[in-house]
């Protein structure tokens, strides 16, 4: 009858005179027993619900370096102007947008006009990048004011439009930040986004029309 292979002895007991004198199918065993013991020291390390692939769902995102392929304002909005914008390479751009959605608002809005500088959606993406301590979105759109001259013109507002069953009364005695807020806007009430539009009565969608998200993180980074 063929010997049994010798079993591993405990690791404690293993020294380099011990180890050198393993049969190959020893080490196997002494190998595959310490890997194991590593790999679960480190798991008990880590918190149950920070593992990066706990689910093989979990990660949802697409590739960064495909960035580039949705970005609108590549060359303008770049990370040489804007060092803490997070794209994956110099010429930025932003991905956080919606074409012919007006995400409005109404609280802290401004009004930037051609007459201004503002020609297209970037001009107005960069101004909200360029003031993240009041402005987390911006509508490139007809607002049929006065001063438009008949051109798309840039707003920005602090908060976007609320969803249809959620309305909001400002407490402007205990709120600061927030001008302009008109008053027919207090309360906001919720609606559906509107459409960017051509004319006035909002019944010819403007495809040119757009609006986007603007966010600062705590770390300084820019997101657009």
């Amino acid at each position: 009858m063929a010997e049994a292979p010798s079993q591993c002895p405990p690791r404690s007991l293993i020294g380099q005179d011990t180890a050198a004198q393993l049969k190959p199918l020893d080490k196997i065993h002494f190998t595959t027993a310490a890997l194991s013991a590593l790999l679960g020291s480190a798991a008990l390390a880590v918190p149950l619900n920070s593992t990066p692939y706990d689910n093989p769902d979990s990660n949802i995102f697409p590739d960064f370096d495909r960035y580039s392929d949705w970005a609108i304002c590549k060359g303008k909005i770049t990370k040489d102007r804007f060092p803490n914008l997070q794209a994956p390479n110099r010429d930025g751009g932003c991905v956080r947008y919606y074409q012919g959605i007006d995400m409005t608002g109404v609280v802290t809005e401004q009004h930037f006009f051609f007459k201004d500088g503002f020609k297209t959606a970037c001009d107005c993406a960069a101004k909200c990048l360029e003031e993240p301590n009041k402005c987390t979105n911006w509508v490139w759109k007809h607002t049929f004011m006065p001063e438009d001259g008949g051109k798309r013109s840039c707003t920005l507002y602090s908060s976007p439009n609320l969803p249809t069953d959620v309305t909001l009364k400002y407490d402007l005695a205990n709120s600061k930040g927030f001008n302009l807020l008109q008053a027919a806007n207090n309360p906001q009430a919720g609606a559906p986004a509107p459409l960017t539009s051509l004319d006035a009565a909002g019944t010819i969608p403007d495809k040119f029309g757009v609006s986007g998200f603007m966010v600062q993180d705590q770390n300084g980074r820019q997101f657009c």
